[in-house]
């Protein structure tokens, strides 16, 4: 039988009182053993399954980007910085530039269709004070190749000081091309065309219409 105060085991079973500690003695079934805890000794290996408690010591940490990112050597990080200087760089251009051809592929449809009073109005104000609508039908019937527009393909796009430019060729109809230099400023948050010219030191189409 073993004491529930102090733990001792006392040999005679039909004893009333603890021997070790004097208290007294659950009857019946001569009392449990009371739950016995196991702790390996210093320096031995611990059983297999035996868990003591919760893990002591500091939890792994978790890597994110930022983990990632300062785990990279001092020329990855040049590298990457290089790169999303590059990336901010294009797509500053393209929001710069978005829909600075949208007016001029105006223009050139509706001269085409020959609605040349649309594609004056595709022209900016200072454009228009400076060549009246008299003038531009004029300077149309002059180079007739700007009325058979069928597309645009410029390999310049870009924006300086509020005034956009255009560099490039028109496709015509007839499979040539028109080399152009087109200038566009904004007026009320729209691209309006300022003026442009044909490109003389380009090669010219093979034929006109």
């Amino acid at each position: 039988m073993f004491c529930p105060n102090c733990g001792k085991q006392t040999p005679n079973a039909e004893a009333k009182f603890c021997a070790s500690c004097g208290a007294p003695l659950p009857t019946g079934d001569g009392g449990a053993a009371p739950a016995a805890s196991y702790a390996p000794p210093p320096g031995a290996a611990a059983p297999s399954g035996y868990h003591p408690g919760p893990m002591s010591g500091p939890v792994p940490e978790r890597r994110g980007f930022l983990g990632w990112l300062v785990g990279l050597r001092l020329w990855q990080k040049i590298l990457l910085g290089i790169v999303v200087f590059v990336v901010l760089v294009v797509a500053l251009a393209m929001w710069a530039t978005s829909g600075l051809d949208e007016p001029v592929k105006r223009h050139f449809a509706a001269l085409r269709s020959g609605d040349v009073v649309a594609a004056y109005s595709e022209l900016s104000v200072a454009a228009r004070q400076a060549t009246s609508l008299d003038d531009f039908k004029k300077m149309v019937a002059g180079a007739p190749a700007l009325t058979h527009v069928t597309g645009t393909s410029f390999s310049t796009r870009e924006v300086t000081n509020g005034v956009g430019h255009l560099a490039g060729n028109l496709e015509l109809d007839n499979g040539g091309k028109y080399p152009i230099e087109i200038q566009l400023v904004k007026e009320n948050g729209n691209w309006k065309i300022l003026a442009y010219r044909q490109q003389s030191a380009l090669s010219s189409p093979s034929s006109s219409p």
